[in-house]
């Protein structure tokens, strides 16, 4: 997504240099009219902040922790150490499948409700049906790959029971959202339902 959304932007040509970046934390972005920012950080740090509009993706909790189990023999520890980093885990890779240790729950909650500037929240399995409403949403003609279907993981019966424990009352409080829809303080009342998921207490 981020990679259609830089080359739509680049064709536009109407900023001199704009720039695409990953920023870990958006209090201290360089947010400049036509820079394409990615982050995983909270929305706070975009208190006071003019000429922003935010693309907002999520998608099933439980799966996006299977994909960070399943990379970890690919990217290895120190790709996982930053990647918690950047999303300001509260615990390490062995805590992934014990809590929901990369906070997707406060994420959801933070972002779905934040209106201090537009925030269009997508669900991942949206973003083909509503590619022409969030060209809209950013007014950005972009071009999507085609869609293909992610590959099955491999994953230890063990983990695909302590994961259904932690993820899916999260998932099932995701699921009664839209799949497509602008962060309002309305849908508190949704996501207020959602478990509180934290390390026991030493």
């Amino acid at each position: 997504m981020f990679d259609a959304l830089w080359k739509a932007q680049k064709r536009r040509r109407l900023w001199p240099k704009p720039k695409a970046s990953f920023e870990r934390e958006l209090s201290q972005a360089a947010l400049y009219p036509g820079n394409l920012v990615k982050t995983h950080d909270f929305p706070s740090g975009l208190r006071g902040r003019d000429d922003v509009k935010v693309l907002f993706c999520y998608g099933p909790t439980k799966a996006s922790a299977f994909s960070v189990f399943s990379v970890l023999d690919r990217f290895g520890r120190d790709w996982i150490n930053q990647h918690f980093a950047n999303l300001h885990a509260e615990g390490t890779f062995e805590d992934l499948f014990k809590y929901d240790v990369l906070n997707q729950a406060d994420q959801m909650r933070r972002w779905a409700t934040f209106d201090d500037v537009p925030v269009l929240c997508l669900s991942y399995d949206a973003i083909w049906r509503r590619q022409s409403e969030v060209a809209d949403f950013l007014d950005l003609n972009f071009t999507l790959p085609e869609r293909t279907e992610r590959a099955k993981k491999s994953i230890p019966e063990e983990i695909l029971e302590q994961a259904s424990a932690a993820y899916d009352p999260i998932d099932a409080v995701l699921s009664d959202l839209p799949e497509l829809f602008v962060a309002s303080p309305k849908y508190a009342d949704i996501l207020k339902r959602l478990p509180e998921h934290r390390p026991a207490a030493a």
